[in-house]
């Protein structure tokens, strides 16, 4: 995809620009994902790290108020997130210390295979898709393995080259999502591998891991140039 040829050619200049994007967010949508990483680095999984991840997936957009039957971003109950995840504490401490960086290519695509069941047992959102929902989980629970992934950058960025991003009106074209827990969980694996893919041709030396900012993590660091990218594509006159 030329967008990944794109956006690694220009690394510098994406992470730079990715920069500028973590100032128009702010406020509980960088709070409470600080908050989540730094329990997972020192509680992992304890109560309070669960109920930072439910906040913040909260304030990614996750959940908007409404009649379920007609809003479909919606999160589950917190006692079923939290039962969820307790259920897979001792699985996911197994993957705890798997880093992106560390990892061959061949490597992480096993690891990952190894994530399906965690991943399909989780219980984060009513919607029938689970892509956005359960990579944002895990990017909280194992921020140095699996990258958050969004419909509307990630998912656009791996499936719709730039000069199709918009309609001739100057719309965000729709993005779709396969149906089905496994062809859902192929997706997954399909953008982890990719980002991990394009991290390893970057420098990484230009990347600062700095605390109480997006930049927790090198997975998070590429969720952020994606961004970056997706918002600096020009709309059509």
């Amino acid at each position: 995809m030329n967008n990944e040829i794109e956006l690694v050619r220009d690394i510098s200049g994406y992470y730079s620009k990715s920069l500028d994007v973590m100032r128009e967010f702010g406020g509980p949508s960088v709070y409470f994902h600080t908050q989540a990483i730094d329990q997972q680095r020192h509680y992992f999984l304890s109560e309070r790290h669960i109920e930072m991840i439910y906040a913040t997936l909260a304030s990614w957009g996750m959940h908007r108020m409404g009649d379920p039957k007609k809003v479909k971003a919606k999160m589950n109950e917190f006692d079923t997130f939290r039962q969820s995840l307790s259920d897979q504490r001792l699985a996911l401490e197994s993957f705890r210390n798997i880093t992106m960086e560390e990892c061959t290519e061949g490597e992480y695509s096993a690891y990952i295979d190894n994530l399906k069941q965690i991943y399909t047992s989780l219980a984060v959102s009513i919607a029938e898709s689970t892509i956005v929902a359960h990579s944002k989980t895990l990017a909280h629970i194992l921020p140095d393995f699996v990258p958050p992934i969004d419909r509307h950058y990630t998912v656009r960025f791996f499936t719709q080259d730039k000069k199709n991003f918009f309609t001739p009106s100057g719309k965000f074209k729709v993005v779709n999502l396969p149906s089905g827990t496994d062809r859902q969980f192929l997706a997954f694996k399909e953008y982890c591998i990719r980002i991990k893919r394009m991290f390893d041709k970057c420098d990484r030396q230009l990347f600062q891991l700095i605390p109480n900012t997006f930049n927790t993590s090198y997975p998070k660091i590429m969720d952020n140039v994606i961004m970056a990218f997706v918002k600096n594509v020009p709309k059509p006159k």
